[in-house]
């Protein structure tokens, strides 16, 4: 490419005047073109510039490339020594035998596993158990408790209807007692009127009690009377 530019050059120089280097005194002389040329060596420095950026990125790609290559390289060879290893284990080393014994042992742990296991199940049962007596004795104590305060409920109760029973009797008795008093005080109003008729008039008035009336019991009956009246009365009259 670089030789076709020079020959091109050279063909410019013979047809243009200005690059003409002959000493030919007859020649005709023109006017220089100082442009001749310039969009062909714009042209070609285009395709030189673009040439070396690809040579640029080519040896860019190529040095990615051995990058890569020699990564690959070293994990081939480390294949190689480790499959080196593994063949030479598996050929002059007891790993069979290795492999059986571990077996085993882990046949045997898995079995310490099975009976750990069924002792965790068994003290998680224990536990529950216990757990189970202890909330039974927290309700008989809970029980219990309620007991003593439904028995102490209980006596209050029964001591305040005792004392409601004993303020209903007293009351009751007060009013039966003032009644008592009442009539009492009718049956000596009574005697007294009675004694005044008698002695006036020597006699006693019958009374006309009602029939539906219950008769008084004469244990029930009790008159209050002055003794000296009794006695002024049976001295004024000594011969009744």
């Amino acid at each position: 490419m670089l030789s076709s530019i020079k020959d091109k050059l050279l063909n410019v120089t013979k047809t243009v005047p200005l690059f003409s280097t002959s000493s030919d005194k007859g020649a005709v002389q023109c006017e220089a073109n100082l442009s001749a040329g310039s969009e062909i060596l714009s042209h070609y420095q285009a395709e030189w510039q673009a040439l070396h950026n690809q040579n640029e990125e080519n040896a860019k790609k190529a040095e990615e490339a051995a990058t890569e290559i020699a990564k690959i390289t070293n994990k081939i060879e480390r294949d190689k020594k480790s499959l080196s290893v593994m063949t030479h284990l598996l050929a002059h080393s007891n790993l069979n035998l290795n492999i059986v014994n571990c077996t085993k042992q882990i046949e045997k742990i898995y079995d310490s596993f099975n009976e750990v296991e069924g002792k965790l199940v068994e003290l998680e049962d224990l536990i529950e158990t216990v757990e189970f007596e202890n909330m039974k004795k927290q309700h008989r104590y809970h029980l219990q408790q309620y007991k003593v305060r439904k028995d102490e409920s209980l006596k209050a109760y029964e001591a305040s209807l005792k004392e409601k029973h004993e303020e209903a009797v007293a009351e009751f008795e007060m009013k039966k007692k003032k009644e008592l008093e009442e009539r009492q005080q009718v049956f000596h109003e009574a005697f007294k009127s009675d004694l005044e008729i008698y002695k006036n008039l020597g006699t006693i008035p019958k009374l006309d009690l009602p029939k539906k009336q219950p008769s008084a019991l004469l244990e029930e009956i009790q008159v209050d009377f002055d003794e000296s009246e009794l006695d002024q009365f049976l001295s004024d009259n000594p011969s009744k």
